[in-house]
């Protein structure tokens, strides 16, 4: 029995390395519409993505083998390529830049189902003469396939949404007048959360926050208070009655008091952190079906850990997204 369990134990250990080394390259498709003109000749691209190790997981073969996206041609020199087939006539002599921050596909399979996401995020700049910067548009996008078999589209998906914004924007002028330099745009969230008030205050209001666009800008949708000056006994408020109603953790984004921040996550309350220029907590986190917490367990646990991104409730270290307020799991507790 013991050596039949060490030779299982060893078979599986085999079958993850494979799984770690499964590689499926991934190509931008030829746009299906071009333009005729266009204000810009190049484009720069700047890789800011958290989880750079791959472009996402899917699922290859007969048994749905977990596989890495990885593009044998690099991102940021097809994404340049397209610029150049997306043009059918003449171009102007402007430089664009973009700033990509989400660039993820995945795949989570049920019974009778598999479902492929995308999560697209960017900010595309247009560069002068004087290498000054001014923005010119922003996406924050995804997109759900579903389906028996969803990777062709998934990807064929991913590459037209990318195409689409590229194209939409190649008559379009800067509205912005705000000029950067380049290291203000490789730091280009940190800009914009020092004109926020939820990471610019030294202090939070107090209150209760109904959902995260509320408690980015702290604006509070009512008051919150405490039994006998103890967080551990819940949060409250005052009805019309005068007496303490208990806050239900399902009914908000997050409370703040005595400017204490604590976030809703499964039904319970957890103490909100500040460190560097973003907001943590530790706790469970539903690990929600989306091609960016696919990445992350992959780049966590590997290949075969992106399993653990299918709805299963798991101890995380949390960021708060800044953009959307969504969860993005750091590292499992």
């Amino acid at each position: 029995m013991k050596r039949i369990l060490a030779i299982a134990f060893v078979s599986s250990l085999l079958v993850q390395v494979h799984a770690q080394k499964r590689v499926r390259d991934f190509s931008l498709a030829p746009p299906t519409g071009t333009v005729e003109t266009s204000l810009y000749q190049h484009i720069d691209v700047i890789d800011g993505r958290d989880f750079k190790e791959n472009l996402g997981i899917i699922q290859v073969g007969a048994l749905n083998a977990k596989a890495q996206v990885i593009p044998e041609i690099p991102l940021e020199k097809q994404i340049q390529q397209q610029l150049g087939l997306l043009v059918q006539g003449s171009t102007g002599d402007g430089t664009l830049v973009l700033l990509l921050k989400k660039f993820a596909v995945a795949e989570l399979t049920t019974a009778f189902s598999e479902s492929g996401f995308f999560d697209f995020r960017a900010e595309l700049f247009v560069k002068d003469q004087f290498n000054s910067y001014q923005k010119l548009a922003s996406i924050d996008t995804s997109h759900v396939n579903k389906g028996m078999d969803v990777t062709k589209g998934l990807l064929r998906h991913a590459s037209w949404i990318v195409t689409d914004f590229l194209k939409d924007n190649l008559n379009r002028l800067p509205s912005d007048t705000t000029r950067y330099n380049i290291a203000q745009i490789s730091d280009f969230e940190n800009m914009e959360k020092a004109k926020t008030p939820l990471y610019q205050n030294a202090v939070l209001k107090d209150g209760i926050y109904t959902d995260y666009r509320h408690f980015k800008n702290q604006m509070p949708d009512g008051e919150a208070t405490l039994k006998d000056q103890d967080a551990t006994k819940g949060f409250y408020v005052v009805d019309a009655k005068g007496k303490l109603k208990r806050i239900k953790a399902n009914s908000c984004y997050a409370v703040v008091v005595n400017g204490m921040a604590y976030i809703s996550s499964e039904n319970n309350f957890y103490p909100l952190f500040r460190e560097g220029h973003d907001f943590f907590f530790q706790g469970p986190s539903r690990a929600t079906a989306s091609a960016t917490n696919v990445v992350a367990a992959s780049v966590m646990f590997g290949a075969l850990g992106a399993v653990l991104a299918s709805n299963n409730v798991e101890y995380y270290l949390t960021k708060i997204d800044f953009y959307n307020g969504s969860f993005i799991k750091v590292s499992k507790l």
